[in-house]
């Protein structure tokens, strides 16, 4: 893995080593819970919109899993319960995607 972090570089002069994040993310400020998970909606669901899993929480890497099964590969900590508008269908199917 590192030598393709490092394989990125190539292209970015600002680069010393590696590079793990994309260019062209903004980083936000988490002002409201609502706001937080819209975000963590984003990105458990990324391994579903790619087509790797069927739910969130199948994808080994993602903290999905914590939410879900109450465990996952690593530790982490959890934000408070969803926020979730059930007037929005699209935010309704996102929590879907968490469940079996």
């Amino acid at each position: 893995m590192l030598e393709r972090f490092s394989k990125a570089t190539e292209s970015h002069s600002r680069n010393k080593a590696y590079q793990f994040w994309q260019y062209g993310n903004h980083a936000e400020e988490v002002y409201t819970l609502h706001f937080l998970w819209d975000k963590l909606n984003y990105i458990h669901l990324n391994p579903v919109r790619a087509g790797l899993v069927d739910k969130a929480h199948y994808y080994i890497y993602s903290s999905a899993s914590n939410y879900v099964l109450g465990n996952g590969l690593l530790d982490v900590e959890l934000a408070d319960n969803p926020v979730i508008d059930v007037t929005k269908k699209n935010e309704f199917w996102k929590y879907n995607n968490y469940n079996d």
